[in-house]
C-alpha cells in the first residue's frame, strides 16, 4: 500500500515553483532622506507624494543623536518624520513587497500616504502625533532595542498585497516613516529599507541589500511568520513579537512572500524544551497571543478552537516532523482530548525556519482540558475539589509522593500545572497533595479498600486505559515517568483523576538508541528501557486483573477500528503527501551529512521517503508484537469457566441486560455494578431471605463490559459480565 502511495505522490504532486526570480532594492536605509524634526506637527499629507518637502532638512540615513550607529545627527526631539522617494519599474512584475527597520522607540511606516507597517505605536494612534510616546522604552536590553549596530537583522515585514499594489504606482513613490521617541531618550534609531520581489529575470531597480535573505516559495503547508523586530527569541523569558499566518483557501499552495494573511495578532514568544533545546540546534517554542495593548487575545488560527496559548514543536531529530502529530491523532481517536496540530513552514525575521507543528498547549479550557475553573479563593467544599492538572515530571518538583519510583528510591515528583504554582491556595496544595497520597495508597493492595473506597474509586480506570495503550504503542521512552500528566475533577463531577493529556513524543515510535526506544518489543511499564524511573504503582496497576482486562478489551476495541494498521499506514502516507516539498526545503535549511545522525537517533535516512518508511516498519512490528503480547485476558467471557467463589455463579453470561447473582448456600453482602470506566451503575445488597438468587435489570445501560464487585467483611471478589443488546 505505502508504495502505491509514493507512486501517487508521484503522478499525482504538483511542484509549485516560486512567481519569484529574485529580490531587488527600492529604498536603502542610508540614502539620501529629508526629514522633519517633530517638535511640532507637520502638514497633514506629509506622508503623500503630493507633499512638498524642498524645506525640510536632509541627510544620510540612519538619523539619530550621533552614536555609533547614526550617519546624521540630530538634537533631542520627541519625533522625527523622514521622506524617501524611489522610482518603480514595471509594477506588473513586483510580487511582494518588504519592508525592514532597525528603530528606537517605535514608527509607522506609509507608502504614498497609506500605512504599510507600524512597530510599538498603539493601534488607537491613527496618525500618531508628534509627541505622542511609544507604548514602551526599547532601549533596554530586554525591550528589544537597537540591533543592526550590534551586527544583528531588522526586524522584517511582507506588506500585505492588497495594501502594496493599491498604493505602489508604476514611477515615482514615497516610502514616508514617522520614528517616535521614549521620554528622557539617549538613544534614537531610525533605519528602513524597502525590499520587491519580482518575476523579471533581469534587475530593474537596486540589488538587495548583502544581508537580505528570504526564501521564496509556494508551497502545500500554511507560512507562519514571526517579527521579533530583530531580536533573537530568548529560552529564559518572552519578548515581544507579531505573528501572521498565510493559509490560502483558495489555492493548493501557499505563498512564503504573500502578504494575504490570515490572522495577524501580537504575541510573545520563548524557545521551549529541555534536552532537545540543548542538542539540536532547531529550537521550539512557545507563545501566547496578545491585542493591541498586549493583553491576551483568543485567536483560531488554521480552524482550531479559539484560545490564546501555543506550542510551536520543532522536529530536529525526527525526519518524518509527524511523531507528535501522530500520537495526537491516535489519542484523539480514542475518543479522549489531545493537542490538535497543524504542520506551517516558520519564519522568524524572515529568516526560513523550517516545517513546524502548531499545537494546543495543555491547560484547562472547555476545548481542552475540561474541568471545572480553581479560583484563589474556592478553598472549601466542592469547589476546593477540582479541577487540578499536574504531573510527573524531573524539574520543577512542587512536591513528592511517599511512595518510590520502581526501581530508584527516589520518590516520585509532582509538579502543579492548573493552578501554578504561583497561583495555588495553601488549601489547595494540601487537598490535591493529600487525594494524590489516598489514590497511590490505594493502589498498593487493589484487593482492599483503602479508606473505604477501592482504588477504582479514586481514579478514572477508563482514561488510565487508553493513557497506558497510549504510551506501549508509541513506545515513547519517557513514558509514565516525565510529561506525563493527570487531572481531577470535582466531587460534583466524578471526583476522581484522570491520566492524560498526552504530551510529548519526539522520542517515540522507535526514533532513539537509549532506553530500548529502538526495540518493536518490551513493554515500557516494567522490566525494560528505562522503567526503573517509572512510579512504582504503574506496575502494581497492570498486576491488577480488573485492569489487566479492561486494557486488552479496549486493545482488541481499538485494533479493529480506528486503531487498525491501515488507519495508521493512511495517516502516515497523507502526511508525506503534504510534506514531500516542505521536507526538501527542511533538509535545506537544517543540512545533517549523509552518514550521520543527530545525537540520540537510532536510524536515520536522507529523504522523507525513507525515514517515513523507517517509521511505518517500526509501528507494524510493534503492532504485531503487542498483539501477541498485550496483558489481560479478552472480552469473550467463557460461562463454563469455574469461577474463583465456588458457590457463586452470574448467569446468563452474556446477557442483555436481565441477568441473576445466584449461590448455593446464600449469599450475603454488598455489591456494586460499574462500567468500564469505573462508574457505578447499579448498587444492591444480598442476604439470606434471597434464598440464594438475585435477579438484576441492567437493560436500559449500553452494550459492553461491565464488573460486578460483590464484597462483605471477609470477601471482595469482582467478576465480569457482557451485556449485549
Amino acid at each position: 500500500m505505502k508504495r502505491l502511495l509514493s507512486f501517487l505522490s508521484i503522478t499525482l504532486s504538483i511542484t509549485a515553483y516560486s512567481q519569484v526570480d529574485h529580490w531587488e532594492q527600492l529604498v536603502n536605509a542610508y540614502d539620501t532622506w529629508t526629514y522633519f524634526e517633530g517638535h511640532s506637527e507637520p502638514p497633514a499629507n506629509w506622508n503623500t507624494l503630493a507633499f512638498n518637502d524642498s524645506s525640510w532638512s536632509f541627510g544620510k540615513g540612519s538619523i539619530g543623536y550621533g552614536d555609533s550607529d547614526d550617519s546624521t545627527t540630530i538634537p533631542l526631539v520627541p519625533s522625527i518624520y523622514m521622506r524617501k522617494t524611489f522610482t518603480v519599474f514595471q509594477k506588473h512584475t513586483l510580487k511582494s513587497l518588504t519592508l525592514q527597520s532597525d528603530f528606537d522607540d517605535g514608527f509607522v511606516a506609509y507608502l504614498n500616504g497609506v500605512e504599510i507597517a507600524r512597530a510599538n505605536i498603539a493601534d488607537s494612534l491613527r496618525p500618531p502625533a508628534h509627541d505622542d510616546l511609544p507604548m514602551i522604552s526599547r532601549e533596554g536590553t530586554l525591550q528589544n532595542g537597537a540591533n543592526t549596530y550590534q551586527g544583528g537583522l531588522p526586524a522584517f515585514w511582507v506588506i500585505q498585497d492588497s495594501i502594496w499594489k493599491n498604493a505602489l504606482v508604476n514611477g515615482t513613490n514615497v516610502l514616508a516613516v514617522h520614528t517616535l521617541d521614549s521620554t528622557h531618550s539617549w538613544d534614537l534609531t531610525t533605519k528602513y529599507w524597502l525590499h520587491c520581489g519580482t518575476s523579471s529575470n533581469t534587475m530593474l531597480h537596486d540589488s538587495a541589500a548583502p544581508w537580505f535573505e528570504f526564501n521564496t516559495f509556494e508551497g502545500k503547508l500554511p507560512i507562519l511568520r514571526i517579527n521579533t523586530y530583530g531580536k533573537e527569541v530568548s529560552q529564559h523569558f518572552k519578548i515581544k513579537a507579531v505573528m501572521d499566518i498565510v493559509s490560502d483557501t483558495d489555492s493548493l499552495f501557499s505563498k512564503s512572500y504573500s502578504g494575504s494573511t490570515q490572522i495577524q495578532t501580537n504575541v510573545k514568544i520563548k524557545k521551549r524544551g529541555r534536552l532537545s533545546l540543548y542538542a539540536f540546534p532547531k529550537n521550539g517554542y512557545a507563545f501566547e497571543t496578545k491585542d493591541a495593548k498586549w493583553e491576551d487575545r483568543d485567536v483560531e488560527p488554521l480552524g482550531l478552537p479559539e484560545e490564546e496559548d501555543w506550542i510551536l514543536h520543532g522536529p530536529y531529530a525526527d525526519r518524518s516532523y509527524i511523531r507528535n502529530a501522530l500520537a495526537m491523532h491516535l489519542a484523539r481517536k480514542q475518543g479522549n482530548y489531545a493537542s490538535r496540530t497543524r504542520m506551517v513552514e516558520l519564519y522568524i525575521n524572515g529568516i526560513y525556519e523550517g516545517i513546524y507543528v502548531l499545537m494546543e498547549r495543555i491547560k484547562r479550557g472547555p476545548d481542552r482540558v475540561d474541568i471545572a475553573k480553581l479560583k484563589p479563593d474556592e478553598i472549601s467544599g466542592d469547589d476546593l475539589t477540582g479541577g487540578y492538572i499536574f504531573k510527573t515530571d524531573w524539574i520543577p518538583v512542587d512536591w513528592r509522593s511517599s511512595f518510590p519510583m520502581l526501581w530508584d528510591t527516589t520518590k516520585i515528583p509532582y509538579t502543579y500545572s492548573y493552578p501554578k504554582r504561583e497561583n495555588i491556595a495553601p488549601e489547595q496544595e494540601q487537598y490535591i497533595q493529600q487525594y494524590v497520597e489516598e489514590w497511590e495508597t490505594s493502589m498498593q493492595n487493589t484487593s482492599a479498600p483503602y479508606n473505604g473506597k477501592y482504588w477504582h474509586e479514586y481514579m478514572d480506570m477508563n482514561s488510565f486505559v487508553d493513557f497506558f495503550l497510549m504510551m506501549e504503542v508509541t513506545k515513547d521512552v519517557d513514558a509514565y515517568r516525565a510529561s506525563q500528566f493527570y487531572f481531577k475533577k470535582k466531587d460534583s463531577d466524578g471526583g476522581k483523576v484522570y491520566a492524560g493529556p498526552v504530551w510529548d513524543f519526539n522520542f517515540a515510535f522507535g526514533l532513539v538508541d537509549y532506553c530500548q526506544g529502538y526495540l518493536p518489543d518490551g513493554f515500557l511499564y516494567s522490566g525494560s528501557g528505562c522503567s526503573g524511573q517509572n512510579p512504582a504503582w504503574w506496575e502494581k496497576l497492570v498486576a491488577t486483573p480488573q485492569f489487566a482486562d479492561a486494557v486488552n478489551c479496549r486493545w482488541n476495541e481499538l485494533r479493529t477500528s480506528v486503531w487498525h494498521k491501515d488507519s495508521i499506514m493512511n495517516f502516515i502516507s497523507e502526511k508525506e503527501l503534504l510534506l514531500s516539498n516542505a521536507s526538501l526545503r527542511n533538509h535545506a535549511r537544517w543540512s545533517i551529512p549523509n552518514g550521520t545522525k543527530p545525537p540520540h537517533v537510532y536510524v536515520m535516512d536522507s529523504t522523507l521517503s525513507g525515514d517515513m518508511n523507517i517509521m511505518e516498519n517500526w509501528i507494524s512490528a510493534r503492532l504485531n508484537w503487542l498483539d501477541s503480547n498485550m496483558i489481560g485476558n479478552d472480552c469473550n467471557l467463557n460461562v463454563d469457566q469455574p469461577l474463583p467463589v465456588s458457590d457463586l455463579r452470574i448467569y446468563p453470561n452474556p446477557n442483555t441486560g436481565l441477568f441473576y447473582i445466584s449461590g448455593t448456600n446464600g449469599l450475603t453482602g454488598k455489591f456494586v455494578v460499574r462500567n468500564m470506566m469505573g462508574q457505578s451503575v447499579y448498587t444492591g445488597e444480598l442476604s439470606e431471605r434471597d434464598e440464594g438468587k438475585v435477579s438484576i435489570d441492567l437493560s436500559h445501560v449500553k452494550s459492553g463490559v461491565y464488573f460486578i464487585d460483590l464484597f462483605n467483611d471477609s470477601k471482595h471478589h469482582i467478576e465480569k459480565v457482557l451485556i449485549q443488546h
